[in-house]
């Protein structure tokens, strides 16, 4: 119930559903009266259920939940349309200065910067693959990283005893 007393907006189609669902047979409604739920079981029963699940009762409850997530993801999906529509409708159409293209101000430090990235990357993978020197003084040298792993593989990492 709301705060005014009147039922909510759920409690009214639960409540069609139920009455739907009674009336169609598939909610065979309340135990009889005259035997209370926790009333002592015959000991010669199987002690098991003897009928199984109706599954005509299963496919129509499920397809009904189907259509009901279907129908209601339509709603949203046109609702979500229309008022977008709306919205742009209302709004004012846009200026030459807002749909101008955006120039940084000079100065332009770099004039191509994926070119730059391009130099850059390509020096760096030249470095791991190639021989040379890495300081100025040509006192260490640098070997590709392939052959350095040739070299390593099978040997052991620890340092010499002496």
């Amino acid at each position: 119930m709301s705060a005014g007393g009147t039922p909510g907006p759920g409690l009214i189609p639960a409540i069609l559903a139920g009455l739907t669902l009674r009336g169609s047979g598939l909610l065979n409604g309340r135990p009889p009266r005259g035997t209370p739920a926790n009333a002592p079981r015959d000991p010669d029963g199987p002690g098991y259920e003897t009928r199984d699940v109706s599954v005509r009762n299963t496919a129509l409850v499920m397809a009904g939940l189907a259509l009901a997530v279907l129908t209601v993801i339509g709603t949203m999906v046109w609702l979500m349309g229309a008022f977008s529509a709306s919205q742009r409708r209302s709004l004012p159409p846009l200026t030459r200065q807002q749909t101008a293209p955006l120039t940084p101000p000079p100065p332009n430090l770099q004039a191509d910067p994926y070119a730059d990235l391009d130099r850059q990357r390509a020096g760096a993978a030249a470095q791991v693959s190639g021989y040379g020197y890495s300081d100025p003084a040509r006192t260490r040298a640098r070997i590709p990283v392939d052959r350095a792993m040739e070299l390593i593989v099978g040997r052991s990492l620890d340092a010499p005893e002496r």
